[in-house]
C-alpha cells in the first residue's frame, strides 16, 4: 500500500515471530473455525444471544485473519526458494508454451 505521495506505508501487527509461521497460522486458523462452529452452532439449536453471535462471527473473522498470514507466509517461502535455487523452471513454466 502507498500513501498518497508514493512512499510505502508497511502494515505490521503486533504479533509473536513463531505466528507468522505458516503451519503455526494454519493451526490457529482451524482453531479459530472450531470455535466459530461451536459459537454459531448454539444460535440454531437454541436461543439466540448477542454473544454468540459476535463470538462466532468474530472467531470467523480470526479464521480470515490467520489463513492470510499462512498463505503469506508460504508465498514468502516459496519467492525465497526461487531466490536462492534460480535454475530451477518456475511454476508458470509449462504455460509459456500456449501463449
Amino acid at each position: 500500500m502507498k500513501l498518497h505521495d508514493g512512499t510505502p506505508r508497511n502494515l505490521t501487527l503486533p504479533l509473536p515471530a513463531f505466528v507468522s509461521h505458516p503451519l503455526t497460522a494454519v493451526g490457529i486458523a482451524v482453531l479459530h473455525v472450531y470455535l466459530a462452529i461451536g459459537h454459531l452452532s448454539k444460535l440454531f439449536s437454541g436461543p439466540i444471544q448477542w454473544a454468540d453471535i459476535w463470538k462466532g462471527f468474530g472467531a470467523l473473522a480470526g479464521t480470515y485473519v490467520f489463513a492470510a498470514l499462512a498463505s503469506r507466509g508460504l508465498a514468502r517461502r516459496k519467492n525465497q526458494n526461487l531466490q536462492l535455487h534460480p535454475d530451477l523452471p518456475s511454476s508458470n513454466a509449462g504455460l509459456r508454451s500456449f501463449r
